[in-house]
């Protein structure tokens, strides 16, 4: 899928909204927001219809005596899970599923193995708590990242430290910093020009036009230690250039944001701008659908013999 950039563009052209000014006209923000309502909007259905399309899997280490987990912060809603498992000693073989519960089975100050697991407000807790360190297999609905246009661009390599602030040099030559979009944002993230993440969710201590002074950063797994010259910079937590969801997407994103604008403009064309969007969102939720010829078993979950 191409960049929010180029979709933006497209929609100003689609909407005759090309001509704006910083006084006139209808700014990229407003642009920005509708699209992220979007595929939002878009994500929901297609959860709601296959639930298991957006699956990631995620290892939480466990505390001795610790009751409560916090789920992935991009977990869509905060507590869409599919699956949890536990495993004392961590190794794979002996993970084994927990059963869902409520708050009625808590049992707050019991340490063994944990058999339930409950969902609260962004978190799991485990009933029994664990009596040793292990490790939760956590199976979640992933939340799409939100859309940012780039804001600035990385002039030299800087290593991400996780003791000290760190500074992010500015390359204010070869692109235009849009340093007061950055001023409204506490978080950035780091993108390569395909909207791949670098490091995500970066607090934000000071900035200027040609640098950004960082808080200390604990670097995830899938997070590289230095931040290479020519990355982008893009404003928020969890955000990216490029949408997560596929290019057969593109035309949703663009025709709601269209829709919006046209509305916005009391445009005669938003009503079958609104039909059309309909039509459209059922032919891609439809497609969703998880399609197999082989024979579907119920699972046994209680059975150890596993070649079933």
């Amino acid at each position: 899928m191409r960049s929010v950039t180029r979709l933006i563009e497209q929609i100003r052209r689609q909407t005759e909204n090309e001509e704006f000014t910083d006084f006139a006209g209808i700014k990229d923000q407003e642009f920005i927001q509708y699209i992220n309502d979007a595929q939002y909007n878009l994500q929901a259905q297609i959860v709601h219809q296959h639930p298991s399309v957006f699956i990631e899997e995620m290892l939480i280490p466990t505390v001795p005596g610790q009751e409560r987990y916090d789920l992935p912060v991009d977990c869509f809603l905060g507590n869409k899970v599919t699956n949890v498992e536990y495993s004392a000693s961590g190794n794979e073989e002996d993970f084994y599923v927990l059963k869902q519960s409520t708050l009625k089975s808590r049992t707050s100050g019991v340490d063994a193995d944990p058999s339930l697991y409950i969902r609260l407000s962004g978190q799991i807790m485990l009933a029994p708590q664990p009596a040793s360190g292990g490790m939760l297999r956590v199976n979640y609905v992933r939340r799409v990242r939100e859309l940012d246009t780039r804001k600035a661009k990385v002039s030299e390599n800087v290593s991400v430290t996780s003791s000290t602030t760190f500074t992010i040099k500015l390359d204010n030559q070869n692109y235009d910093t849009d340093t007061d979009s950055l001023k409204e944002h506490d978080f950035i993230c780091v993108v390569d020009k395909l909207g791949r993440s670098i490091v995500k969710d970066i607090e934000i201590r000071s900035i200027d036009s040609t640098s950004i002074v960082c808080e200390a950063h604990t670097k995830q797994s899938h997070e590289l230690s230095v931040i290479p010259a020519g990355a982008y910079i893009v404003g928020g937590k969890h955000t990216t250039t490029h949408s997560d969801l596929g290019v057969e997407v593109e035309r949703y994103l663009i025709s709601y944001c269209a829709w919006k604008i046209l509305k916005r403009d009391s445009s005669v064309d938003s009503t079958e701008a609104m039909q059309e969007l309909t039509i459209m969102a059922q032919e891609i939720v439809k497609s969703y659908a998880l399609i197999s010829d082989d024979v579907q078993f119920i699972p046994n979950l209680n059975n150890d013999d596993w070649s079933i």
